[in-house]
């Protein structure tokens, strides 16, 4: 699938990186962490809607499901997944995430940040479970609205996030990531992508993505206990041939 990826988005010309755990693991190990159980990849905001398009054709035993028009509802990121006849949550994915271009006025940032919450409960369409009970009484007065100005909700709060995204900023955002706003990082930090050996191929990193692993992980390099090395999203059945070997 990665692989699938990379040649349609070459093709099309888009620029793009390998996020988090598989960016750890082109630095660790090479390829995959032996016990992930999906994939990053980040493209920046400008180029996102040609990188859905080109990743959209992309049909064969596969289907992408884009950020506004989600089958399986989820926050405001691309999933391709592996379509074998299993459900979308226990079939292998590939997460695609929007990098976001942050102002450089203090005020500006709370406000993009405040837009980026609206727009993840819009796409969601889904109140906040674990975040406190401020957010959840937030997000619910949200979801409550009729759809038709949910859905211009939506909209506004698409245009106030990506404001920035044709101008030059000192630092950029992956405002969906797991990490909060440790995800705020320098833009050179992403910078031109560094093709390194990944498995039996080469796939682009960020240009300084050493430090941008440091950033957000801290020590990366450090494998972490052995009763942590688990899945973390979800369980996707490995199918066995009758010699127990592992089927393609």
């Amino acid at each position: 699938m990665l692989k699938k990826i990379d040649r349609v988005l070459t093709e099309h010309g888009v620029c793009y990186y390998l996020l988090g755990g598989s960016t750890i693991g082109a630095l660790r190990h090479g390829g995959f962490i032996p016990w992930d159980d999906d994939v990053d990849i980040a493209v920046l905001r400008k180029d996102f809607d040609r990188a859905e398009a080109a990743i959209a054709t992309l049909t064969d035993g596969m289907f992408y499901d884009p950020v506004e028009h989600h089958k399986v509802a989820d926050a405001p990121l691309g999933h391709l997944y592996l379509s074998e006849g299993d459900a979308p949550e226990n079939s292998p994915r590939i997460d695609v995430f929007a990098i976001d271009s942050v102002p450089d006025k203090r005020i500006s940032q709370k406000i993009q940040r405040f837009y980026a919450q609206v727009y993840h409960v819009c796409v969601l369409r889904r109140a906040s479970k674990n975040r406190g009970m401020a957010k959840r009484i937030f997000t619910g007065m949200i979801c409550a609205l009729p759809n038709c100005i949910l859905n211009a909700l939506q909209r506004h709060a698409y245009r106030r996030l990506t404001a920035w995204s044709e101008k030059p900023t000192a630092a950029v955002c992956n405002f969906f990531g797991v990490h909060g706003k440790r995800e705020v990082v320098p833009t050179a930090f992403y910078g031109t992508p560094r093709y390194v050996k990944f498995e039996d191929t080469q796939l682009p990193i960020p240009e300084k993505a050493e430090e941008y692993m440091t950033h957000i992980y801290g020590d990366y390099m450090t494998l972490p206990p052995e009763e942590e090395r688990v899945p973390q999203h979800f369980g996707a059945i490995i199918k066995q041939n009758s010699i127990g070997e592992d089927a393609d």
